[in-house]
C-alpha cells in the first residue's frame, strides 16, 4: 500500500460537492450487501444525506459535515430536519462545519456518537458511509495516510485522513455527492468513534483516494 505523497494532494484533490450526485460510494466487487445497515454497531442510521447527526446536547441537536456542504438541512432515518438559522460554526479554515437542527416537530430517535479521542494509526480498518445517489452506501478500507490539503483555496486549509482504492472485496471510493459522509473506526468491539468527515477526492500516481476530514476531540 503506497502512502499518498502531500505535494500531490493540493494538486489533485478535489470536493466531491462539484461532482456529479450520480452514485454513493464504489464498491469493489459491487455494492450487493452494502446499501442496508451491516450491523455490529456501526451508527448506520446517524448519517444522513448531507451530514452525520452527533446528538442532544444542552445547546441543542447538532450535525457534522463537510463546510462546503453547508448548513443545508439533512434527513436522517426518513424524517427531515431543517437547521437553525445562525447555528452554523465552521471549525477554523477546514472543510468542517456543525449547525443545529430544528426538532421543534419531533427529536431524532438516535444515539450521540462518539467522536474518536485519538486518530486511527495507519493500516488501521475503518467504515465509510455515504450517499451520493440517495442510496446509503458503506464500504471498508483502510487509513493510508496523514495530511495537509485544501479544495483549491490555499488559504483553508484542512487536515485530512486519507485512504485509497483498490482491488480488494468490499473495498470502497467515495463519489460525487458523499461530501457530509461519516468515516468511523471500530475501537473496542461494536463501539465505533467518528473519526473522519468525507470531503474530497483525488488521484496520486494513478491511485484514487478519498480525502476525509480527520477528527479527534
Amino acid at each position: 500500500m503506497k502512502s499518498i505523497p502531500h505535494l500531490l494532494i493540493f494538486l489533485f484533490i478535489i470536493s466531491l460537492a462539484i461532482l456529479p450526485a450520480g452514485r454513493a460510494l464504489t464498491i469493489y466487487g459491487g455494492s450487493a450487501g452494502h446499501i442496508t445497515d451491516p450491523g455490529g454497531g456501526l451508527p448506520w442510521d446517524n448519517v444522513g444525506n448531507t451530514g452525520v447527526y452527533l446528538g442532544a446536547y444542552t445547546t441543542g441537536y447538532w450535525i457534522i459535515t463537510a463546510n462546503h456542504v453547508g448548513s443545508t438541512g439533512i434527513t436522517l432515518a426518513g424524517t427531515a430536519y431543517t437547521s437553525v438559522g445562525g447555528s452554523a460554526l465552521r471549525i477554523g479554515t477546514t472543510d468542517l462545519l456543525l449547525y443545529r437542527i430544528d426538532v421543534s416537530g419531533g427529536t431524532p430517535t438516535l444515539s450521540d456518537l462518539t467522536i474518536s479521542n485519538l486518530q486511527p494509526d495507519s493500516g488501521q480498518a475503518v467504515k465509510m458511509i455515504g450517499d451520493g445517489s440517495g442510496t446509503m452506501t458503506w464500504g471498508n478500507n483502510t487509513v493510508n495516510s496523514y495530511g495537509s490539503y485544501n479544495l483549491g483555496n490555499p488559504a483553508e486549509t484542512t487536515f485530512g485522513l486519507f485512504t485509497t482504492y483498490s482491488d480488494i472485496a468490499g473495498e470502497d471510493q467515495a463519489q460525487g455527492g458523499d461530501s457530509g459522509g461519516a468515516l468511523f473506526y471500530e475501537y473496542a468491539s461494536g463501539s465505533w468513534w467518528l473519526s473522519g468527515i468525507l470531503s474530497g477526492i483525488g488521484t496520486s500516481e494513478g491511485t484514487p483516494f478519498t480525502a476525509s476530514v480527520a477528527i479527534a476531540a
